[in-house]
């Protein structure tokens, strides 16, 4: 898990490398993951292309093929240490929560295929492609997010048991 947490956290920072050097104001790549139109998405694009971090962000995409399974393994990791027991112990439905960061991880590889494949060619967008890679992408949040939330409440079940 700290290896896990450690390279998280090295990705993380390096993917905000992109957003450090566009000028204040510049849209991040999760704006684009949600643009889900057309128009939205265009825009984007052309800031970054005007702040000079297209070519950035395209690179990240590439990068951000290594990002989920790092993140996917310690979120799943984190959540199985934290919830305690033993794999006899945990019940289906746990088992599949143990799996929504993998399911996330693999939906964010989907999303960079797309993303990668529409900025391909800056000067026509799919609006279908956009709006499936942005539908892909917040799957991926919510993902995470359950997750994220599946975890603090283990934490906080895991605390009341020390307190009592």
């Amino acid at each position: 898990m700290l290896l896990g947490g450690v390279l998280t956290v090295a990705f993380m920072l390096f993917f905000s490398s992109a957003d450090r050097a566009a000028r204040e104001g510049t849209p991040g790549v999760i704006e684009l993951e949600l643009a889900f139109s057309e128009d939205r998405f265009s825009d984007i694009v052309h800031q970054w292309a005007v702040a000079g971090t297209l070519p950035l962000q395209q690179r990240n995409l590439w990068i951000d093929f290594l990002f989920p399974c790092t993140c996917a393994v310690l979120l799943s990791s984190l959540l199985a240490w934290v919830a305690g027991g033993s794999y006899e112990e945990w019940s289906r439905g746990f088992v599949i929560l143990l799996a929504l960061p993998l399911v996330a991880g693999l939906l964010d590889w989907v999303e960079n295929v797309l993303l990668l494949f529409l900025l391909k060619d800056s000067s026509d967008f799919s609006a279908p492609l956009i709006f499936m890679a942005s539908a892909v992408s917040l799957i991926k949040w919510v993902l995470l997010l359950v997750s994220v939330l599946a975890t603090v409440y283990h934490v906080f079940r895991r605390l009341r048991r020390f307190v009592r």
